[in-house]
């Protein structure tokens, strides 16, 4: 397969291609830490953002509140966050790291970096900073 860079391919071919091959390549390196992408994410977010309820923590995510529980579900098996009931509204569930969670994610994310830094390999950091900025305007035309 030719991963060579076209305009043939087009916008959305290439956003395809590209998120394919990276999703590969993280998971390649999460294979060690013992975390799916579901779980991955899961905990990249409690550990960016904080202490979330679940229905933030899914909104964050774009995911349906019935996946992202049965996500926090196996995490809370795994004793990798915690769950707790709001004193003012019982029935928000506040989710957040445990130590044990923490550790793991901060140990995942260092894998994670070994993909990031191949993604990036040979680009100028000049590149990377059009890239970026580029991919700021694509997610704010995509989200208004």
């Amino acid at each position: 397969m030719n991963h060579s860079p076209s305009r043939k391919r087009g916008l959305g071919a290439s956003l395809r291609l590209s998120h394919h091959l990276y999703g590969k390549l993280l998971q390649k390196q999460l294979i060690d830490s013992d975390l799916s992408m579901a779980q991955y994410i899961h905990l990249r977010s409690l550990r960016e953002e904080g202490a979330l309820s679940q229905s933030e923590l899914s909104a964050i995510l774009g995911i349906e509140k019935a996946s992202s529980t049965r996500v926090l579900d196996e995490l809370e098996q795994r004793q990798l966050i915690l769950r707790e009931r709001n004193r003012e509204d019982r029935r928000v569930v506040v989710v957040s790291l445990s130590d044990q969670g923490r550790k793991k994610i901060d140990q995942a994310m260092k894998a994670a970096r070994t993909a990031a830094d191949r993604a990036s390999r040979g680009f100028e950091e000049d590149e990377l900073l059009q890239l970026f900025a580029a991919m700021d305007k694509l997610i704010g035309n995509l989200s208004s």
